[in-house]
């Protein structure tokens, strides 16, 4: 049986997680890996294969998909939500569902899209567009700024559902 994992007691942890998630991103990249290493610091977790596990999220599933900010949202609420055994089937899903869409809702009005595209307007399938947003324009300094507030809107969403009783996992 896998530990349970509470969020952290002190007032300020909302507050270093974020700017733990934007030293990372800023000096290592990838916003999903530099959200799930925070959270993971924080949780007092130490896995790295979490961390590695997330390392095909960065640039939008490298496709320009979905923002790695939300793959990290949904990877940490399913930390502390998710099913612990396949043998649970759906019944083991169904506590995390209604909270990852709310979180999902929260994150795109947050950030104003779920698409690493329309938030970067890079197509990274194309490797000169990609190259030149890391290089050229400087817009990927942009992306810092969207892992720190979409790391702290994760972190208000999970303080909030265990204050009022919604942070659970069957088990």
């Amino acid at each position: 049986m896998i530990r349970e994992i509470l969020l952290p007691r002190s007032e300020d942890w909302i507050e270093q997680a974020t700017e733990r998630a934007r030293y990372i991103m800023e000096n290592h990249e990838s916003c999903a890996q530099s959200i799930l290493a925070a959270f993971m610091e924080a949780l007092e977790i130490q896995n790295p294969l979490l961390l590695r596990a997330a390392g095909g999220f960065h640039g939008g599933m490298m496709s320009s998909l979905i923002c790695g900010i939300h793959t990290a949202g949904l990877m940490v609420l399913g930390l502390l939500m998710g099913r612990e055994n396949l043998e649970e089937g759906l019944n083991g899903l169904v506590p995390i569902i209604q909270p990852a869409q709310e979180l999902m809702a929260r994150l795109n009005q947050r950030l104003g899209s779920h698409s690493c595209k329309e938030l970067t307007g890079v197509d990274f399938t194309d490797l000169n567009q990609a190259m030149a947003f890391y290089n050229i324009s400087g817009e990927n300094k942009k992306c810092i700024d969207r892992v720190a507030r979409g790391t702290r809107e994760i972190a208000l969403f999970l303080k909030e559902k265990q204050e009022s009783g919604e942070l659970f996992r069957i088990g």
